[in-house]
């Protein structure tokens, strides 16, 4: 008898995973564009100085699995650039570096769609998610225009040299965290083709984790934050 009830208890799990399988949908995204990226830190023991943002280039791949009704989860693997500069202004302007970055993020988004499901319909839908990710820093180029101090001109300014370089991440002597984390946010405006979808998107970055492992002030981290813009196409496996 337990035998029997055993095997009645396995059909009915494995019936109700195939009906729950069966209504859930996966999708299969892919998109590329445009990003822009800011360093957040504190600069106030620097005068004359600042960081502002830099545009770069992202690939995002990614998948969709709708957990109940409109809702869904969503991961991926994305490269990104996160660019920035460092300059220097007021008497010092014409110094600068600017920093190319690139990252491979891994985002985990949880979300819905608010106009129309994709999965159901064709025809004109929105979704918006939010969530975490944790990147890894692959490289960093530096290309800079520095003065030369020991060649002071008459009239009291330097002349200046071009420099160009990569950074090691082996020696890391300026001992910079490769790893990441931060809060991420999406929203997607596109258009159902049956199986096939094309979507613009918008993909928001709040960086929380500070990219120098040898600061201990917690107030003063730098921390970045990017913003990307792109077009892409969508599977869906029905």
């Amino acid at each position: 008898m337990k035998k029997k009830l055993s095997k009645i208890f396995c059909l009915c799990l494995f019936s109700a995973g195939t009906v729950v399988m069966g209504q859930n949908k996966l999708k299969i995204s892919l998109d590329a564009g445009y990003t822009y990226g800011v360093l957040n830190s504190d600069l106030s023991n620097l005068v004359d100085s600042r960081y502002t943002g830099r545009y770069g280039f992202g690939v995002n791949l990614s998948g969709e699995y709708m957990i109940w009704k409109s809702l869904f989860v969503s991961t991926g693997v994305s490269f990104q650039q996160k660019n920035y500069k460092f300059e220097r202004t007021g008497s010092r302007d014409g110094w600068y570096t600017e920093y190319n970055n690139n990252f491979l993020t891994l985002p985990l988004m949880v979300g819905g769609y608010i106009l129309n499901n994709p999965h159901e319909t064709t025809g004109v839908w929105i979704k918006i998610a939010g969530g975490m990710y944790t990147d890894y820093w692959l490289s960093m180029k530096r290309e800079g225009r520095y003065p030369v101090f020991n060649e002071l001109q008459e009239n009291g300014t330097f002349n200046y040299t071009q420099v160009s370089d990569k950074y090691d991440f082996k020696k890391n002597e300026n001992q910079l965290n490769r790893w990441g984390y931060g809060l991420a946010g999406q929203a997607q405006l596109g258009y159902s083709f049956n199986k096939f979808d094309v979507y613009g998107s918008y993909n928001y970055q709040y960086g929380l984790s500070d990219i120098n492992m040898a600061n201990d002030d917690k107030d003063r981290k730098s921390t970045i934050r990017s913003y990307m813009i792109s077009l892409g196409v969508s599977y869906k496996f029905k």
